[in-house]
């Protein structure tokens, strides 16, 4: 690895550093279990809390810009650090990767997108989110309406589930995220996905993509955009069949480690590929695969 004045810089791990963004209003806690499972793995992970992105008592409105900025500064120290850094996030953190992959391309050495959201379309959205333009362009309403988050919490187990419904009765967030989201918070994500979705052909960084196939939050239809937009020619998209959109808590969170772990150890410039595989019956596709192409939607 080598630092930006190509001095370089020793490191006894076989994997590449990671740098991992929280989903929206949430904390770094939606990484736990998987970066504890990928650090006895040998990877190193760094899961920051960003000023304005991440939650907070008392929030207050912020741009995407400023999220953006806070991600460019923690991108900046591990980078400086390590060399070219792999780079993702779960949701909006995510598309905060994406903002970053396509304007620091010497900084990034690859992107990991865990349930990549760059439109609001899955089955789960609550009533009060499908109406969520409504109160954007009101002067000052956007500021005071929040959006509660209800069952199933972006989890399919059971179990894990009510542990997250029982953090979001006795506090205002939990390992899953908030307890509400404002809605000036959806609006700025939104903002960004519009942004992202415009840069995607700037985008060349090896990716490797986890999307749930039941995810409430966001269809498939996110996960197979990228597959058809970005530059990249090494990109692989894994689809899960047993987690909703928390796919770092939930039942496929193994597979997630595993996926990730492969990911980091591999060395820069490997061979281009790009494929669709289904987790529960890995299907490695070896022809070029575009979202507008029926066998991108894995059986």
């Amino acid at each position: 690895m080598y630092r930006f004045d190509m001095q370089p810089v020793q490191t006894n791990s076989s994997s590449h550093p990671c740098l991992m963004l929280h989903g929206l209003i949430s904390t770094p806690n939606e990484f736990s279990v998987v970066r504890n499972s990928l650090e006895q793995k040998g990877a190193s992970v760094h899961a920051p809390m960003l000023p304005g992105y991440s939650f907070e008592a008392g929030q207050k409105p912020t741009s995407w810009r400023d999220w953006l900025e806070a991600a460019r500064r923690e991108l900046y120290e591990q980078s400086d650090l390590h060399g070219p850094v792999v780079l993702g996030g779960l949701c909006i953190g995510a598309v905060t990767a994406l903002a970053l992959a396509a304007e620091e391309r010497e900084r990034v050495a690859g992107l990991v997108l865990l349930s990549p959201t760059l439109f609001y379309d899955g089955w789960g959205l609550s009533k009060l989110r499908r109406l969520r333009h409504l109160g954007y362009y009101i002067p000052g309403l956007k500021r005071r309406i929040t959006v509660p988050e209800v069952e199933p919490f972006g989890v399919k187990n059971p179990q894990i589930r009510k542990f997250i419904a029982r953090e979001m009765k006795q506090k205002a967030h939990s390992s899953a995220g908030a307890a509400h989201l404002p809605l000036w918070a959806i609006h700025e994500a939104e903002r960004q996905m519009a942004h992202v979705r415009r840069q995607l052909h700037r985008i060349h960084a090896p990716t490797l993509i986890l999307h749930a196939r039941e995810d409430e939050v966001a269809s498939l239809k996110s996960p197979n955009f990228l597959m058809k937009s970005l530059a990249s020619r090494d990109r692989r998209m894994v689809v899960l069949e047993n987690s909703y959109h928390m796919i770092t808590l939930d039942n496929d969170r193994h597979t997630v480690v595993d996926e990730m772990a492969k990911f980091l150890r591999r060395p820069v410039g490997t061979r281009p590929h790009h494929d669709v595989s289904v987790a529960s019956n890995p299907i490695v596709v070896p022809q070029p695969i575009f979202a507008g192409d029926p066998t991108c939607q894995p059986l």
